[in-house]
């Protein structure tokens, strides 16, 4: 006969409360919060410098990959370096979201509306996606060359043939909820979509998106066709300037957009840096036509130049 002696349940006792403890511990200990658009980003001013966050601490078993160190400073510096860059002859709207923290860093005109030339065609590609993942489209061989053509080439003729087809001014209508955006407005004339407006702050938003709640095929899609962005666009023209500007980073994703409106010329350089596309910039410029194309690509130059100098090391490996 086996008979309990008061050590021994003692001893029970102890371990009981050991694990009671140990699971309660564990119970509260969760996986940090993904960053995605179901949440509204975090939005900083340039003269408030953004605290980072303390993530929960993570229960693998198996080691979690070094992350990229973060410096909250670096994103309020590289917005500030190009708005003191800043002339009469040239606007420049910049935003930076910092998808490590979730943060949004906004320039003075950050928030500004600016034509979007070509940079459009990632907004219509992206709810093009949206809808094929949903069942709401299909896509031919030939639609998936028309959307890598639009972001590689920049090619006007697929945007116009995808515009046609997946009924583009829908298509922004859509992703304006989707995506959250806040200023992007349709041009008067639909056939013009390189009129439509756009924000530094919604550019961030549609990139946001496509990494965040696109399929992982869709995502690769969207961002080999950018990182395979050419130097000269399908019309001829030099879009390496800006995030393409040789020697461009290693790890740069970009989509550019230049176009002429009146006496006025619009420039833009927006993409995705970091190994693990930790950053999405937007710089949006308007600038004077008399001053000609070259100089505005050095405007456009000088200040991604300032950005990647103030973003350090972590925006170009």
């Amino acid at each position: 006969m086996f008979v309990i002696t008061p050590v021994v349940l003692v001893l029970v006792a102890v371990v009981s409360l050991v694990t009671v403890a140990y699971h309660r511990d564990h119970s509260l200990t969760g996986q940090p919060e993904s960053v995605g658009l179901d949440r509204p980003l975090t939005s900083v001013s340039t003269t408030t410098t953004p605290s980072s966050p303390t993530p929960s601490p993570a229960v693998s078993t198996t080691p979690s990959p070094t992350p990229i160190p973060d410096d909250p400073a670096a994103a309020p510096a590289a917005v500030n370096a190009i708005d003191a860059l800043g002339t009469s002859r040239v606007q420049f709207g910049v935003a930076i979201l910092d998808r490590n923290t979730g943060t949004l860093t906004l320039g003075q005109e950050g928030g500004t509306q600016f034509y979007s030339a070509s940079v459009i065609k990632l907004f219509l590609v992206v709810d093009i996606l949206h809808n094929v993942e949903t069942g709401q489209d299909t896509l031919t061989d030939d639609d998936v060359d028309l959307i890598q053509r639009a972001l590689s080439r920049s090619d006007d003729n697929a945007m116009d043939a995808l515009w046609e087809d997946f009924d583009g001014p829908d298509a922004i209508n859509q992703l304006i909820s989707l995506a959250h955006l806040s200023d992007t407005q349709l041009p008067s004339d639909l056939s013009q979509w390189g009129e439509t407006l756009i924000s530094p702050r919604d550019v961030t938003a549609v990139y946001q998106y496509a990494l965040t709640q696109l399929s992982t095929a869709d995502q690769d899609l969207v961002m080999t066709a950018l990182g395979n962005a050419a130097d000269t666009g399908a019309d001829g023209f030099d879009q390496a300037f800006g995030l393409l500007n040789p020697p461009r980073p290693a790890t740069v994703k970009a989509k550019q957009g230049w176009m002429i409106y009146g006496s006025q010329m619009m420039l833009h350089s927006t993409g995705v840096l970091g190994s693990r596309d930790q950053y999405v910039v937007a710089v949006l410029s308007e600038q004077r036509t008399s001053i000609g194309w070259a100089a505005g690509r050095t405007n456009v130059d000088n200040a991604v130049g300032a950005l990647l100098t103030a973003l350090g090391p972590a925006a170009v490996r």
